[in-house]
């Protein structure tokens, strides 16, 4: 079974190729875990801190040179340390994800993943509701990496899954988003975040096995907002058969395209 999982204190996506787990070790401390079925684990970032009094620890290694990329040394022996770590899915869909150092977290499947819906094709279909096509279309997986950088995602109806870092550039965001759709745009609520100055996993994570549901008021025409849900709004800007367009923010748009 492929899917994404929550529990209390973390959360995992598993499609056929990867997985990534998010697990909160310390009310200060979340530990993101990059694991290939072929490669191992073979990178982790740490947040370190809570909210914005934090900083980022991360670790890459190449699986086609089998060279160590780390912004400390620290960040080499966390990846060490998480290539022990496993996790089983048991009979009635639930996960246990067990730490090298014997650790369990126990989840609840919030939405199994089929693969054949990563790249569906889809017919140009004008009546569908625009909430509908957005949901449908945006769903993806994709597994880049280099010297230094990883940049891995899946995309589900529900969720928006990222693990990503590039030491050149001194940026890092691993993030679980729940997805809301509605016919006046596409809002997100960033559950857990781990970036160079932020930390944070909602305090029961359990509760992001509830659907997300923006509060359709809150869309700002030609432009993104900031309700106080704590969700990221972005309002429809154009609907075309082929592309939504949404309004980013900092002037940026968005765009969600149609497999064809």
């Amino acid at each position: 079974m492929f899917g994404i999982w929550c529990g209390k204190d973390a959360t995992v996506a598993a499609v056929e190729d990867f997985s990534i787990a998010y697990l909160r070790i310390k009310r200060d401390v979340i530990a993101c875990v990059l694991r290939h079925r072929s490669y191992g684990t073979m990178s982790t970032v740490y947040g370190l801190g809570i909210n914005h009094d934090a900083r980022a620890v991360y670790c890459e290694r190449n699986p086609d040179s089998g060279e160590l990329f780390y912004n400390e040394e620290t960040g080499k022996e966390h990846l060490e340390k998480h290539s022990g770590d496993t996790f089983t899915v048991e009979e009635d869909g639930s996960m246990t994800y067990r730490m090298y150092d014997g650790t369990e977290f126990r989840l609840e499947l919030a939405e199994e993943i089929h693969l054949e819906d990563f790249g569906r094709k889809y017919v140009a279909d004008p009546h569908m509701p625009v909430a509908e096509r957005m949901a449908l279309w945006n769903r993806g997986q994709y597994f880049e990496y280099g010297d230094g950088c990883v940049n891995v995602g899946i995309n589900t109806r529900k969720y928006s899954i990222l693990y990503s870092f590039f030491m050149q550039d001194k940026f890092v965001y691993c993030r679980v988003g729940q997805n809301g759709y509605c016919e006046k745009g596409w809002a997100m609520l960033s559950t857990t975040c781990v970036r160079h100055n932020e930390c944070r996993m909602t305090e029961d994570n359990l509760r992001t096995l509830q659907e997300y549901r923006p509060m359709e008021e809150c869309f700002v025409r030609n432009s993104c907002a900031f309700p106080s849900d704590g969700g990221w709004y972005w309002s429809l800007k154009e609907v075309t058969e082929d592309v939504i367009y949404l309004n980013g923010c900092s002037g940026d748009t968005y765009e969600i395209h149609r497999e064809r």
